[in-house]
């Protein structure tokens, strides 16, 4: 039996390389379009976090509208608390309200501002920063945001 070979004066076409070729390419595109997706999307998420503000954009009246709780930052780099319950900055004791507290707060080059209270028994606290009109506790690092607090317009 013999086996039929082509015709020299007919112009060959490999159809399989070039769907091969095609398909590869449709891949490639595919994967550049997913890598932009998750940079787009990655970046995204990152601006949900603590950010640096500037020091000057801090001070005013942060009020969380839910629990009541406030903070007052003052340009001369003094401030006052009201409404925070122990669980809100891990103070030992369970999730009573404190009594109002002050002392001096203290910007950091990084994404938050130590709190230092006066009163006796209480450590340092960090208020994380998200903006110049938002602010959270989380007293754990690990755990969970305890309490979010937006500014207050005009103050």
């Amino acid at each position: 039996m013999a086996i039929p070979l082509p015709d020299p004066r007919e112009k060959c076409v490999d159809t399989q390389v070039g769907t091969k070729t095609a398909r590869g390419m449709g891949r490639s595109g595919f994967v550049v379009v997913l890598v932009a997706l998750m940079t787009v999307l990655v970046s995204g998420c990152i601006g949900l976090g603590p950010v640096h503000v500037d020091p000057d954009d801090l001070p005013g009246v942060y009020r969380n509208d839910d629990t009541g709780a406030e903070i007052r930052l003052d340009a001369g780099g003094r401030f006052s608390a009201v409404g925070f319950s122990q669980e809100d900055v891990e103070f030992d004791g369970g999730s009573a309200p404190l009594d109002d507290f002050g002392g001096t707060w203290d910007p950091t080059p990084s994404n938050f501002v130590y709190l230092e209270p006066e009163p006796d028994g209480m450590s340092d606290i960090q208020l994380w920063t998200v903006s110049s009109k938002k602010v959270y506790l989380q007293p754990d690092v690990d755990g969970p945001i305890t309490l979010i607090l937006v500014k207050v317009e005009d103050s």
